[in-house]
């Protein structure tokens, strides 16, 4: 009875690891025959973030409990109306002021905002550059336009990062944000492009899922897998 038992855990522990596997394989690096197109998420997969170091910025100046509404790439209350588009920057910026325990400058408030958005190497906008003299290639953000004017101006020697998309897709003008299957929707419907011939990249295994039950092939992003990872071998010379 024993071993019988020690049997069916064993079965069960194999068929979750394998549906795990499968679920998340990545894209191999010869596969680009597959792909027609490239939907790219931005933080996460082309900036580096930093969730907290804005909850840290925030704290200093007097804003505290700010975990659960700043996140890794789901928003909640403010922060989210801000990333829907729902509130503009100005309301934005007011509604934090309402909030902290002595006025400060609008730009302090910017510059708080702003600490999130760490880095952005530009290997990956080079990757990006020749990847879209090949294929179109698409940006899919949950983001604001005070993070949309910063991540702009964080990429030197191009006069302007969004033209080597074909077309880039913000939550805060669409008014949809992921993993809401109405943005992908949006995507489909407006680059246009075929779900199945186009490989998504994101950091979020929700809007990952997401994609996936609309066709998309998808790639997570993340320290054990970077987009140039993923993508190498795709750039045909």
């Amino acid at each position: 009875m024993f071993c019988q038992l020690l049997v069916r855990a064993l079965l069960v522990y194999l068929t979750t690891r394998i549906t795990f596997v499968k679920k998340w394989k990545p894209m191999m690096s010869n596969d680009y025959t597959q792909i027609d197109a490239y939907l790219f998420d931005l933080g996460g997969v082309i900036v580096d973030i930093d969730p907290q170091a804005a909850i840290a910025a925030f704290e200093k100046l007097g804003l505290n409990n700010l975990h659960e509404q700043i996140t890794h790439g789901h928003h909640q209350g403010l922060f989210k109306q801000y990333e829907l588009g729902v509130i503009s920057s100005q309301q934005f910026v007011d509604a934090i002021q309402e909030l902290l325990p002595s006025k400060v400058s609008d730009q302090t408030i910017i510059d708080a905002w702003n600490t999130m958005l760490v880095h952005l190497p530009i290997e990956r906008i080079r990757l990006i550059e020749k990847l879209s003299k090949q294929k179109p290639v698409y940006l899919l953000s949950n983001t604001n336009a005070i993070h949309h004017q910063a991540y702009v101006s964080m990429v030197s020697g191009i006069e302007n990062v969004e033209t080597i998309f074909n077309k880039a897709f913000y939550s805060y003008e669409i008014g949809l944000s992921k993993p809401n299957a109405s943005i992908f929707k949006h995507v489909i419907d407006n680059a246009p492009l075929q779900a199945e011939r186009t490989l998504f990249l994101d950091d979020s295994h929700l809007n990952l899922d997401a994609a996936e039950q609309l066709g998309f092939q998808t790639a997570l992003i993340g320290p054990k897998q970077s987009m140039l990872d993923v993508l190498s071998g795709h750039c045909m010379d």
